[in-house]
């Protein structure tokens, strides 16, 4: 780990990242827009001692520079603007409730409050009643109009196991999906039964809901069960809450250029962002930042994002290996490259360069430059790529069976086409397999040339959409593959001669499938007519 961990957040997994870096001897900076942090006064007292954490309260970050191991981030703290450089980040923002009084035709009361202004009246220890003096019934909504989530349902069934055991409060959810996949809830779900928790399960139609003078909510629905019309009311009516990512774990991704989820989440559902990664290697999503959590999920989340920062003390697995270069001398500061890293590692500065740190030669910068001026090794976005092959070219004594190019991404199809191989499958002879680091770094210069050279057919084959570890690899590959097909029935040649898929790593007899099927369809052609030797 290089410099300082930026630590940006408050609640129970921000505080449980502090205390396990700082009792790992780690330097901290840890930078809220609240008033306070709180940590346990034992590590207080060691952070004082030993000056490895610092605590900037009612602080903002307003811009971030740089890339893994040298970030420059600019702070807004007490009016004034702070630069802080540090090496990795963290961010470990609070989630935000909103209340569905909305959704259920109802206004905040005495009578009808949140989930959150129900946690602070529950007493602890239980058997304080004083807080629910002349109240005997309790109705709690949870999901009738929108989904709910299950740690919603958490926090509903714990209350109305704690209200009616302890207190003696007769409790009723009124629900229509129950949502208890998560740890525990079965088994919560059980105890509350036991306890005397009234459910009332609503499949399709749901309840008539009426806000009285009194303030209290009348209930009226036919129960699914019996067929009978039953009327409700309670003293006191809880409304369940939706969760969001805060406001400002919303601004955070857009300045630190995350890619997002449709929800404003920091972190997009990616299984290569697992658990707490982001796209942009040095930064780190952990918490309600990135997802809905129950608190046991957060501190999972710490501890993962702990261990993910001290991986990052070992050497790179890609140290040594060529990242992508720009040549000065043909670059036009179009900003194409710019614009399509997934990682955010080109640099814009009097020059356009790559950040190798940064770089994670995804490849998609060389195939999308217009002017062919940025490279990676031995990728040119002009020339068949001729990076290692899994099968090798083999030799096609009968030139009645085509030769196959199948591009393949390195982290799905690639090791679908070595499970095949594993598996014994019979594969096409003349079956090229040239592994890519992604499937966007196959550009249309690449199949082409393979065309015009020793194929009779090309296949890209990328992971499934949602899956590709640049996101958008496997789109930018199914595009040009699009590309080239119009190219070819622009010159009157089969489109079919070009074939894009998407495997995932576990898919070798799809792999062996895949490659057999397209073979036969070549054969019912002629042969290709761009291909050398063959008219």
């Amino acid at each position: 780990m290089t410099g300082k961990t930026l630590l940006i957040g408050n609640g129970p997994c921000a505080r449980r990242i502090a205390e396990d870096l700082v009792a790992r001897n780690r330097g901290i900076l840890v930078a809220t827009p609240e008033q306070g942090f709180d940590i346990s006064p034992a590590l207080a007292a060691k952070y004082t001692a030993e000056t490895s954490m610092e605590i900037l309260t009612e602080t903002k970050v307003i811009s971030c520079r740089g890339s893994a191991g040298n970030f420059s981030v600019a702070l807004k703290h007490n009016g004034k603007t702070r630069k802080a450089a540090v090496g990795n980040i963290v961010i470990a923002e609070e989630e935000r409730r909103i209340p569905c009084f909305s959704l259920y035709g109802l206004t905040p009361a005495s009578t009808i409050i949140s989930l959150s202004d129900l946690k602070p009246l529950v007493p602890e220890p239980p058997g304080n009643h004083r807080r629910f003096a002349g109240i005997t019934s309790m109705v709690f909504l949870s999901g009738i109009v929108e989904e709910s989530n299950p740690v919603i349902m958490e926090e509903i069934m714990a209350a109305c196991l704690k209200l009616q055991t302890s207190e003696k409060l007769k409790t009723y959810i009124l629900t229509r999906n129950l949502k208890v996949a998560a740890d525990g809830l079965e088994n919560m779900y059980r105890k509350t039964k036991t306890a005397g928790v009234v459910y009332i399960k609503f499949t399709d139609a749901q309840p008539e809901i009426v806000q009285m003078e009194d303030g209290r909510v009348r209930f009226e629905f036919v129960d699914e069960i019996t067929g009978d019309f039953l009327r409700l009311s309670a003293d006191l009516t809880i409304v369940d809450e939706k969760i969001a990512p805060s406001n400002y774990a919303t601004e955070l991704s857009r300045i630190f250029e995350l890619d997002g989820d449709p929800n404003g989440f920091a972190q997009r559902d990616n299984v290569h962002r697992l658990t707490v990664c982001s796209n942009r290697r040095g930064i780190l999503v952990a918490g309600p930042a990135r997802c809905v959590q129950s608190i046991s999920d957060q501190y999972i989340d710490a501890g993962n994002a702990v261990l993910s920062l001290l991986e990052q003390e070992r050497p790179a697995s890609d140290q040594g290996v060529e990242k992508a270069r720009i040549e000065t001398g043909k670059c036009v500061r179009c900003l194409t490259c710019y614009r399509l890293c997934p990682y955010r590692a080109i640099l814009v500065n009097t020059r356009v360069a790559v950040a190798p740190d940064a770089c994670e030669r995804c490849g998609i910068c060389v195939a999308e430059c217009p002017r062919g001026a940025i490279g990676m090794g031995q990728q040119e976005s002009s020339k068949p790529l001729v990076l290692p092959a899994i099968t090798g070219a083999k030799a096609v004594k009968d030139d009645r069976l085509p030769s196959i190019t199948a591009y393949c991404c390195s982290r799905s199809a690639a090791r679908a086409a070595e499970l095949a191989a594993r598996l014994g499958y019979s594969l096409p002879p003349g079956l090229q397999v040239v592994e890519v680091p992604c499937g966007g770094s196959v550009s249309l210069g690449h199949i082409l040339a393979a065309l015009n050279g020793n194929a009779d057919g090309v296949m890209v084959l990328t992971c499934h959409e949602g899956n590709c570890h640049s996101e958008f690899g496997n789109i930018y590959a199914r595009q040009r593959v699009d590309r080239a097909k119009a190219l070819c029935a622009a010159i009157g040649m089969e489109s079919g001669r070009l074939v894009h898929r998407t495997l995932a790593s576990n898919m070798g007899i799809e792999f062996a499938q895949a490659v057999a099927e397209f073979e036969k369809q070549l054969l019912e052609m002629e042969p290709g007519r761009l291909k050398t030797g063959k008219k």
